[in-house]
């Protein structure tokens, strides 16, 4: 598209030189044959327009400049109408071609466009590329998640199991109350079998104390299993208990660190938009001061100043100061009248892009 566009203007560059040597030799041709005096009005005050702007901006050169400028009056009046007419018709032959160049140039500044937005795009691949290294992550995270409820499953099958023993414990507490009922009906057969027989009563009494004595000793045997399981499940729940403190530890420590993570990423994924934001207006800038900056004779090529330039929200320059000089005082000038000419300057519609350019710096090198 590029090379179309090339070929195009200087298809139409061709032609309109072509249209202005016609036109100087024609009218070179009709002021022979004429003797009516026709003057090009028009195109003087373009040449007058011009050599105003020059003057105004290149200010500081007014003493110089009007030395050259009467000696140049007084070369010019010497000069026959015919020389006049040349002049003319290369003037204008110059300001189509400089209009060539800055078409060719603004062609330029298209190509660039479209290139930062290609590396936009790939700025962007990048990001989702990110994006989806984090979703990974959080895949991780879920597998460690799942992990810990299957630990937790683990605990709780554990803890169905001691509900268990706790219950075969109940169910031995029963049978020996139970035990102890039955014993109390022997106890009251007993003692109606006393009243029959008194040789039998005592017999029966001694036979009851031994059974006391046996009853005694599986209640303190009891007692102390009863103990020993309440020790028991005390001991297996202070476990659990710091089991579960060191999981959840565990896990608040994990989301930190992918918190603090994420937000590190995002701090820097905004550091580096912002940044390329600034970075293609900056270049856009740039190009736009070239386009309005009129080079002073003085200016040597190779040259370059640092401007600080002050903007508002809109665009429009408020101060513009040289920060780094060149060292050519009428080429700091000129970069600073360029910018001026320049504005409103392109700045970016995000408000954090924006707020890099109510003052910022660049380096003006136009060669």
């Amino acid at each position: 598209m590029k090379n179309s566009l090339f070929e195009n203007i200087s298809a139409g560059s061709f032609t309109i030189i072509l249209h202005v040597a016609l036109f100087a030799l024609i009218f070179v041709g009709i002021d022979f044959q004429s003797t009516t005096h026709v003057t090009a009005q028009p195109k003087v005050d373009i040449v007058q327009a011009t050599a105003m702007d020059e003057a105004d901006v290149l200010a500081e050169m007014t003493r110089q400049q009007e030395y050259e400028d009467d000696k140049r009056q007084q070369e010019q009046e010497r000069q026959d109408k015919i020389d006049k007419k040349f002049e003319q018709a290369e003037q204008e032959l110059e300001d189509k071609k400089q209009e060539i160049v800055e078409q060719q140039q603004q062609a330029e500044l298209e190509q660039q466009q479209r290139k930062l937005e290609a590396e936009q795009k790939q700025q962007e691949i990048e990001v989702l590329k990110e994006q989806r290294k984090i979703e990974e992550e959080k895949k991780q995270q879920a597998e460690v998640e799942r992990k810990l409820e299957e630990q937790k499953k683990q605990q709780a099958e554990q803890e169905r199991l001691a509900e268990e023993e706790r219950k075969q414990i109940v169910a031995e507490e029963r049978r020996a109350e139970e035990e102890k009922k039955r014993l109390a009906e022997a106890d009251r057969k007993a003692a109606e079998q006393k009243k029959r027989d008194a040789e039998e009563r005592v017999r029966k009494a001694e036979e009851e104390e031994k059974e006391k004595q046996r009853l005694a000793k599986i209640a303190e045997e009891k007692k102390k299993a009863e103990e020993k399981a309440a020790h028991e499940a005390k001991v297996k729940a202070d476990r659990e208990a710091a089991v579960a403190a060191k999981l959840k530890a565990q896990r608040d420590e994990a989301a930190k660190l992918l918190q603090d993570s994420l937000d590190a990423e995002a701090r820097e994924q905004e550091t580096m938009r912002i940044n390329g934001v600034v970075d293609k207006h900056v270049s856009i800038i740039r190009q736009r001061v070239k386009r309005y900056w009129i080079k002073p004779s003085s200016a040597e090529r190779g040259l370059q100043s640092t401007l600080q330039v002050s903007l508002l929200p809109s665009g429009e320059v408020k101060v513009v100061k040289v920060v780094k000089s060149s060292g050519n005082i009428l080429f700091d000038r000129s970069a600073e009248n360029a910018v001026y000419k320049a504005s409103p300057l392109p700045v970016p519609t995000d408000p954090k892009a924006l707020a890099k350019f109510k003052q910022f710096s660049f380096n003006f090198k136009p060669e």
